[in-house]
């Protein structure tokens, strides 16, 4: 777009944008734009995004959308694979494999799943088992060491659903304060509100659960080479030791996530004037603290479930060596 006349305003500038998709590809629109605090800035040259609406003349209309960012976008995604895979070697490369393999599930199953009405506890359960069992051995590759971290993962993710349902039942959250969830009932009035907040729940604790679970059964794996005759207990209770930092630093990683996710809502609610302890118990404050709450519950459950079933999972394995 090209800056136009203003005819002497200054509350409503207006620019000359040239079309170059769309039914009036290569023709120009005079496009208004207010000086209102968050109304977009549009320098010569930018590229935006208009929505077309139909005028009553038959023509039409435009009003500006969002900036056109696609180049920006894939250049720092192209950043990040290219640092993953150079300080990662292989396994960064497997370990990107595995996230398309994640989008992809989510993508290709879970979201169409979901859009046609079907039981998002289910699906989410369905869809975060599948990834396990896919993107694990792809990544840390087929050994006992893996098997542990998934078996342990799976459990705790039993236990993180379990505490998920209980939280959003006695709390009898609804999700009607999010907009997103507003707009669902209204496109969608067949998938259950509180069913898809235990399916965002479910997956946000799977998201943590496996670098949990992956360094215990790291953990335990060296310790048996380290020290092959070393029974189980004296496995877990050094393990655990391993583990218990490993939580400490992972629950208020989870925790800030959140937090830096909602920061804009919890700003809002800090100015709102509302008492301190209204705030926390709103619903939408609720959902979000409780989700960091059932992913840190499940984050507990993982430490001591993953490293019992790696100190066994070695155990035998050494076992059948030495027969061998």
């Amino acid at each position: 777009p090209a800056p136009g006349s203003d005819n002497g305003s200054t509350s409503c500038p207006q620019v000359i944008v040239e079309i170059t998709s769309g039914p009036e590809e290569g023709k120009r629109t005079l496009l208004a734009v207010t000086d209102a605090p968050g109304s977009p800035e549009l320098p010569v040259d930018k590229d935006i995004l208009l929505t077309t609406g139909s005028a009553e003349d038959g023509g039409y209309t435009y009003t500006f959308q969002d900036y056109e960012r696609s180049t920006q976008v894939w250049l720092w995604l192209a950043i990040t694979l290219i640092a993953i895979v150079a300080v990662g070697a292989w396994r960064g490369v497997r370990a990107i494999v595995g996230l398309v393999i994640t989008l992809g599930v989510f993508g290709v199953f879970l979201l169409p799943a979901l859009a046609r009405g079907g039981d998002p506890v289910l699906l989410a359960v369905t869809a975060c088992s599948a990834v396990l069992y896919l993107v694990l051995f792809l990544v840390h590759g087929m050994n006992w060491k893996t098997a542990s971290a998934l078996g342990g993962t799976l459990a705790a993710l039993s236990v993180g659903t379990a505490l998920a349902w209980l939280a959003i039942d006695t709390n009898e959250l609804r999700g009607l304060a999010d907009e997103n969830n507003m707009q669902i009932m209204l496109y969608l009035p067949g998938l259950s509100i509180s069913g898809l907040l235990l399916a965002g729940f479910i997956i946000g604790t799977l998201g943590v659960l496996n670098d949990v679970t992956v360094a215990q059964a790291s953990t335990i794996s060296e310790l048996r080479e380290a020290v092959p005759g070393a029974s189980n207990l004296k496995l877990f209770t050094t393990a655990m030791r391993v583990g218990r930092d490993h939580l400490a630093s992972t629950v208020y990683t989870l925790v800030l996530s959140y937090a830096g996710a909602a920061l804009p809502l919890l700003v809002l609610l800090s100015v709102s004037g509302r008492e301190f302890g209204m705030i926390f118990t709103s619903d939408i404050m609720a959902t979000e603290l409780l989700r960091s709450a059932t992913g840190s519950l499940a984050l507990v459950a993982a430490v001591p479930l993953t490293t019992a079933i790696a100190a066994v999972t070695t155990s035998a394995v050494w076992r059948s060596k030495q027969t061998v």
